[in-house]
């Protein structure tokens, strides 16, 4: 049995009331967790404040502090929503970093291009903001955006990971990049 199909099934038996499913499957799903983590933070230009580790435990307590337990489909997903919660994380660290010293209109940078490289100055929690706007009018190409730009997948891993072909993952990027860009120029 491969790992996705044995932590779907640890997710569903969670689900189904096994108190110790869900940590066998955080457990298995650890790297792959602490994975995103380091290529969420590697993304971030501004002073590092949290390490991988704190930021998967964060992303953590994001998803799973509530009272109602969380409804998984499967690993992808779980993964997904892991990635957006860490994300979150970084969000609001960048926010409560900059909250005291905003910079003036005329000193703040713009992103011109969105792309794997993230540039000095990028605004965070506007390119959150618009990828939640994108995620209202296609989820789909959001979620390659997440995938690609969060995440730092392939064209490639995207499509098996969405189960679509490499040329639609492709497509979608061109066109969800150059919403968004028109979106952050204002």
């Amino acid at each position: 049995m491969n790992d996705t199909v044995e932590v779907t099934r640890l997710l569903r038996d969670a689900q189904a009331g096994d108190p110790v499913a869900l940590n066998e499957a955080l457990r298995q799903m650890y790297d792959a967790l602490h994975g995103i983590a380091r290529a969420q933070l590697g993304n971030e230009q501004m002073e590092r404040t949290l390490s991988a580790t704190a930021l998967v435990n964060e992303a953590y307590l994001k998803v799973f502090g509530g009272t109602q337990a969380p409804d998984w489909a499967n690993r992808r997903h779980l993964l997904g929503v892991a990635a957006r919660a860490m994300r979150e994380v970084l969000v609001d660290s960048a926010r409560r970093r900059n909250a005291a010293k905003r910079p003036r209109e005329a000193d703040r940078l713009q992103i011109t291009e969105i792309s794997m490289e993230l540039s000095d100055g990028v605004d965070y929690s506007a390119l959150v903001e618009c990828l939640d706007m994108l995620a209202t009018l296609d989820r789909r190409q959001a979620d390659i955006v997440a995938m690609r730009f969060f995440m730092g997948m392939s064209a490639e891993q995207i499509a098996m990971a969405l189960e679509i072909s490499t040329s639609t993952v492709q497509r979608e990027w061109r066109l969800a990049r150059a919403w968004l860009q028109r979106e952050l120029a204002g």
